[in-house]
């Protein structure tokens, strides 16, 4: 019991300062885009430039049709995918140094 009201009163105090659910969506969406990054990861570093393009579109498309903040508005399907594209590049690069990294040949 005591500690779903310590995650009730951990909950009200994030909403207070401002971070929402929301925010926490759009944090997972990153893990998910920087695992597929890691996963899709090769030998080739041309053919990995474009997959973070191709990554980019994917953000820009999901932050579309469902999005945390800018659902069917595309001006801001934009910028929210800006902050998911940057946070699933920055997962990708953190599961590469723990897991090794395949252009290095670690």
């Amino acid at each position: 019991m005591y500690s779903i009201s310590f995650f009730s009163g951990v909950f009200d105090r994030l909403q207070q300062i401002g971070i929402s659910a929301d925010t926490g969506a759009l944090m997972w969406r990153g893990v998910l885009l920087g695992t597929a990054l890691y996963l899709l990861l090769g030998e080739d570093p041309e053919a990995n430039l474009k997959l973070n393009g191709v990554s980019y579109i994917v953000a820009v498309v999901w932050s579309y049709y469902d999005g945390m903040f800018a659902r069917r508005v595309w001006s801001m399907a934009f910028v929210e995918a800006i902050f998911l594209h940057l946070l699933g590049i920055q997962v990708g690069n953190l599961l590469a140094v723990i897991f090794g990294n395949p252009l290095l040949g670690t």
